[in-house]
């Protein structure tokens, strides 16, 4: 399958997701004085705005592979917008930064307090969500609560993964304790808050499958993460992948590199694939592996996604990452790629 052949597989859920902004943004006229809201927002192009929303609309298409019904599907898809403008909100704080997901007015200095306002205002939208399905018969009380509960819980223990970074870590982890420990969090978990609604209201067993499969692509997608931040991550003492896998698993030459890396992190220019060629390429190929697997995980689900078009998929998302310049080092395709998971299990049979 090409690209065009699975772009045109995910346009029903591009519309999907179009309606859920559409919904959000009732909301926020109905909950924000006009006087705070940009009345003429720009509207983005049709590619950008696929490539924006990847994930959000990767979820729609698997819940309708599924046959999950269109208004449960729905509901599912205004709760992740709902999550991801809380977490989008908090990040933004976290990294001093701003990333936008709704058509505020306040000054353009007032970063900080546009991303409270995102993370009040998408908890109460949450809030209002699960209140109207309940109203709409679509859960009753004590299910609404039981899924508050869940995705509060879920988000905490994220978050609180996150807080541990804050300030520093002085412990290079080894990669199978980032995996485990870190990367569980704040990549599989993360990627999993989509389906604790799913898997409480739906409970079959091809949801819960695609729960698990979408656990291992969080975990390939915070990997790549760590290969585009490789530098800001020194810089803040963050843990990184690929710092622990060069500095616990590399070459001399590649621990000599690092060490200068770690005493001066604010000079670093050249790429990762040039200071560190052999740990760069072995950490993508994980990726790519760990990635497959969840891939092919869902399409046992049920979802139209082979793992061989999943391959191409993949790529596509290193590429949404800033990655573009590693296709060099891109593998050809194989049945079977060890992924993250396998240096895991690797590490507990040699562990002493």
């Amino acid at each position: 399958m090409n690209r065009f052949a699975i772009l045109r597989h995910l346009y029903p859920a591009l519309r999907d997701h179009q309606r859920v902004e559409h919904s959000l943004n009732q909301l926020l006229r109905s909950t924000l004085d006009s006087v705070y809201l940009n009345t003429t927002p720009a509207k983005p192009k049709l590619m950008r705005f696929y490539q924006r929303n990847f994930f959000s609309i990767l979820f729609l298409s698997i819940y309708k592979a599924l046959k999950i019904p269109s208004a449960h599907r729905q509901l599912y898809g205004v709760i992740n917008q709902s999550i991801r403008g809380i977490v989008t909100g908090c990040d933004n704080i976290l990294d001093d930064e701003y990333k936008s997901m709704l058509p505020l007015a306040f000054p353009s200095k007032a970063q900080r307090f546009s991303s409270v306002m995102h993370i009040l205002l998408f908890d109460r939208f949450l809030e209002q969500v699960l209140d109207k399905a309940v109203n709409d018969a679509l859960l009753n009380r004590a299910d609404k609560d039981a899924i508050h509960k869940q995705i509060f819980s879920a988000l905490v223990a994220i978050g609180a993964e996150e807080a541990s970074e804050e300030g520093g870590v002085k412990t290079i982890l080894r990669p199978d304790q980032i995996l485990t420990t870190v990367h569980a969090l704040k990549g599989g978990e993360l990627l999993r808050l989509a389906f604790i609604t799913p898997c409480y209201i739906e409970n079959s067993p091809a949801v819960r499958q695609a729960d698990q499969a979408i656990y291992k692509i969080g975990l390939a997608l915070q990997v790549i993460d760590d290969m585009t931040d490789l530098v800001e991550d020194l810089s803040v003492g963050h843990h990184n992948y690929l710092v622990s896998s060069i500095y616990h698993e590399g070459n001399r030459q590649e621990q000599d590199a690092l060490q200068a890396c770690l005493a001066a992190p604010d000079e670093i220019s050249t790429p990762i694939e040039v200071l560190f060629p052999t740990s760069t390429r072995l950490v993508m190929q994980r990726a790519i592996g760990e990635a497959l697997n969840g891939f092919t995980e869902l399409y046992d689900a049920g979802f139209w996604l082979n793992r061989r078009d999943a391959f191409g998929v993949i790529k596509d998302l290193f590429h949404l990452r800033g990655l573009s310049r590693l296709d060099p080092l891109w593998p050809t395709y194989q049945d079977h790629h060890p992924g993250l998971s396998d240096t895991i299990h690797g590490s507990e049979e040699n562990a002493p």
